[in-house]
């Protein structure tokens, strides 16, 4: 046996049976943005997301920029009530996505790691940079509750200015990530890594903690109900049918709030019977389309003319 195989085998053996929530959060910070294999692509990551969500917000703030805000909200997000306890969940999204790259290296070793964690970063960029796409064209926001009780709420509230919610960043990554890792498994669990077990059951993990990050962003009232499916159609064209299909973003919205106990069963056929249409009209819509971007800047233009709003 190799010194290589040797260390295959005693990684195994300390990590195959860890939940991938019980890896590190902070650790692939360090060996993602300080060794060399990953520098660049980390590093790239870091300023999209500086770019393309934190200061482009900011801008408007500082009324560097004058884009036009709509309001997003419906009548049907009433229909979800306004739940707190859900705040750490919605709070764990980045976590969600980063905690999988600690698992990769603690699994594979960070050499092996690397041109993965390469990929997914470059994923997950895209979808930062897609979604600007939108905000740049019109920024969306709710009306989220005055709630700041606990420092949770204070900090959402002191941190996000609240105008980037069409599509939601949230969903979007939660989808990625999951379909991601759905095939990043698919062609890695024969090897003596990944083990067939262990790819269902680290992607059954994933999935549902997308699922719960998903309900939270409505829970804590940070989303509207048109945040969900606009997301999900923008993964589902950006990326490709073999990447996340309509098959699979229909099979999301069927899985959201199952479980929920807060919402009544009458409400929540609604709800998803509303994600279902407006995700599929702004998927069909795509195939008359020059670019992905016109069928939601196309809602858009409906809805702010509905509600008597300018954009």
């Amino acid at each position: 046996m190799t010194r290589q195989e040797r260390l295959q085998q005693k990684r195994n053996l300390n990590y195959s049976q860890k939940s991938t929530w019980e890896f590190s959060a902070v650790l692939p910070y360090f060996n993602l943005l300080g060794r060399a294999r990953t520098f660049v692509r980390a590093w790239q990551f870091i300023l999209t997301v500086t770019r393309n969500f934190f200061w482009l917000q900011q801008r408007q703030v500082l009324h560097l920029t004058h884009r036009p805000v709509i309001n997003v909200e419906t009548a049907l997000d009433e229909k979800i009530p306004f739940e707190p306890s859900k705040v750490n969940t919605y709070l764990g999204f980045i976590s969600f996505f980063v905690k999988p790259l600690d698992m990769l290296i603690k699994r594979m070793g960070y050499k092996a790691a690397a041109p993965y964690i390469n990929k997914n970063l470059a994923v997950l960029r895209k979808t930062y940079k897609s979604a600007s796409s939108i905000y740049r064209f019109s920024m969306t926001t709710t009306n989220r509750p005055d709630y700041k009780e606990d420092a949770a709420f204070k900090a959402i509230h002191a941190a996000d200015p609240h105008l980037l919610c069409v599509p939601s960043l949230h969903v979007a990554i939660c989808a990625v990530t999951y379909a991601w890792y759905k095939a990043f498994f698919a062609t890695c669990s024969e090897d003596s890594i990944f083990t067939k077990e262990e790819a269902d059951r680290r992607l059954s993990e994933i999935k549902t903690q997308a699922i719960a990050i998903i309900e939270s962003v409505l829970f804590v009232k940070q989303h509207s109900v048109n945040c969900i499916p606009t997301a999900l159609y923008m993964t589902s064209v950006i990326f490709g049918n073999e990447f996340f299909s309509a098959k699979e973003a229909l099979g999301i919205i069927n899985e959201l709030f199952k479980s929920s106990s807060e919402i009544d069963q009458n409400s929540r056929k609604e709800i998803c019977d509303y994600f279902t249409m407006l995700y599929e009209r702004t998927f069909l819509e795509n195939s008359f389309n020059d670019n992905w971007q016109d069928s939601i800047k196309n809602w858009l233009k409906d809805y702010a003319h509905q509600t008597g709003q300018k954009l």
